[in-house]
C-alpha cells in the first residue's frame, strides 16, 4: 500500500493540518512500459508548495487538484523498472509529490550522482541552490565591492545567495526575521550587517545599514521589505525577484507602492523560474559542490521525521518557526505489492 497526502480543501491564509487528508492506496501490479517504481525517501517543503494548492489560474504550474496528491520534489531509489537503464537501486530525484511511492515515467526523473546524503539534492545541491546561484551569478552579475541586501536572508535560498555574494567580494546584508537570525548571519556566514525586520522602521533601518546605497537587492519576500529596499537603491540598481513569501497567504498580493523608484533609478527589475536556466546546472552544480567542499558554502537543514508532518511542515516554513532547509524524512516500511 501507499500513504500519500491529498488536498482535501484550498488553504485560506496559512495553510492547516485540516486543509489535506493522509490516505492510503494500493501500488499498481504491473508498471506500463517506460514507467519506473520509486520509493521515496526524502520529500521538500517549499514556499511555491503554497501558490500550487492556491487555486491560482496563472501560474508556471497547474493548481493541485482536490483529493490529488501534494505536488513535492523528492528523492528515492527505484524499487521496480521497465527501463534497462533505471534499474533497481537507482537513486532518483523529480516531482515524486508527499507519499511513500511514486510510478512515474523515467523521463521525468533524473539519477543522482551519488548514493549517500541523497536529501542535499532537495536543497544546497537542488534547486533551493540553484535558484541561489542563478540569481546571483547569472542575473544580478555582481562587482566586487558593491553592495548586495538579501531577505530572507537566514532562509534556505537567502542563506546560499548570501554566501556566494560574500565569495564575489560584495558588502552583503540580510534582513531576517529575529536577533537568533542575525546573529547565525554574521558569526556563521560572516556576512557584514543583519536587519530584524521586526524591530524598529525598516526603511531607516536599511538606510543606516547600507548609507552609500544598494547595487543588488536578492528578493524572496515581496510586499513592505521590497518597498523598503526601494528607497535606498543607486542608480542602475539590479533587483532580482526569486519569491514573494509574503503575500501567498493573502486573497490579495500586497501593493508595490515605491516602483517609480525603479524608473527614476535606471533600475533593473527581474524575476524568474530557476528551471527556466537549466542550461546553467551542470557548472552551477561544480561551483556548488565545490564551495561545500572547501568549506566557503555553509547550508543548514531542517528536517522532520514522518511523511504525517509535511502539512505541519508547510506551514511552519511560513510562519519562521524552521532553522534551514525543511526536508521530510519520509518513514520507512517494508514494501508491499
Amino acid at each position: 500500500m501507499n500513504k500519500k497526502i491529498v488536498l482535501r480543501r484550498r488553504p485560506v491564509g496559512l495553510p492547516e493540518e485540516s486543509d489535506f487528508l493522509i490516505v492510503t492506496a494500493p501500488l499498481p501490479k504491473v508498471l506500463s512500459p517506460g514507467e519506473v517504481l520509486v520509493k521515496i525517501n526524502w520529500t521538500s517543503i517549499d514556499p511555491a508548495q503554497r501558490v500550487w494548492i492556491s487555486g491560482a489560474t496563472k501560474s508556471y504550474f497547474p493548481s493541485v487538484p482536490l483529493n490529488e496528491v501534494i505536488r513535492a520534489y523528492s528523492v528515492g531509489i527505484i524499487v521496480s523498472s521497465t527501463v534497462a537503464l533505471f534499474k533497481p537501486g537507482t537513486y532518483v530525484s523529480g516531482l515524486l509529490g508527499w507519499q511513500e511511492y511514486c510510478v512515474i515515467d523515467h523521463r521525468r526523473v533524473f539519477k543522482l550522482p551519488s548514493e549517500e546524503n541523497t536529501h542535499i539534492y532537495l536543497g544546497v545541491l537542488g534547486l533551493t541552490g540553484l535558484s541561489a546561484y542563478v540569481a546571483v551569478v547569472q542575473l544580478a552579475r555582481p562587482l566586487g565591492k558593491e553592495v548586495v541586501v538579501v531577505s530572507s536572508a537566514a532562509g534556505s535560498v537567502g542563506s546560499i545567495a548570501c554566501q556566494i555574494a560574500k565569495m564575489k567580494g560584495c558588502r552583503v546584508v540580510g534582513i531576517c526575521g529575529s536577533d537568533e537570525k542575525c546573529a547565525w548571519l554574521i558569526n556563521e556566514l560572516k556576512i557584514d550587517s543583519a536587519i530584524n525586520y521586526k524591530k524598529g522602521i525598516l526603511a531607516k533601518s536599511i538606510s543606516d545599514a547600507c548609507p552609500n546605497g544598494i547595487d543588488i537587492y536578492i528578493d524572496n519576500v515581496g510586499g513592505e521589505i521590497l518597498d523598503a529596499v526601494l528607497l535606498s537603491i543607486k542608480k542602475y540598481a539590479r533587483i532580482v525577484l526569486c519569491g514573494a513569501i509574503s503575500g501567498y497567504n493573502m486573497k490579495k498580493s500586497p501593493s508595490l507602492m515605491r516602483y517609480p523608484l525603479v524608473i527614476s533609478n535606471s533600475a533593473t527589475m527581474i524575476g524568474f523560474i530557476v528551471n527556466d536556466y537549466r542550461h546553467l546546472f551542470v557548472q552551477a552544480l561544480k561551483s556548488l559542490s565545490k564551495w561545500i567542499s572547501e568549506g566557503k558554502l555553509k547550508y543548514r537543514e531542517h528536517i522532520l521525521n514522518g511523511l504525517e508532518n509535511a502539512p505541519g511542515g508547510l506551514k511552519m516554513l511560513f510562519t519562521g518557526e524552521n532553522k534551514g532547509k525543511l526536508i521530510i524524512r519520509v518513514k520507512k516500511e517494508k514494501m508491499r505489492l
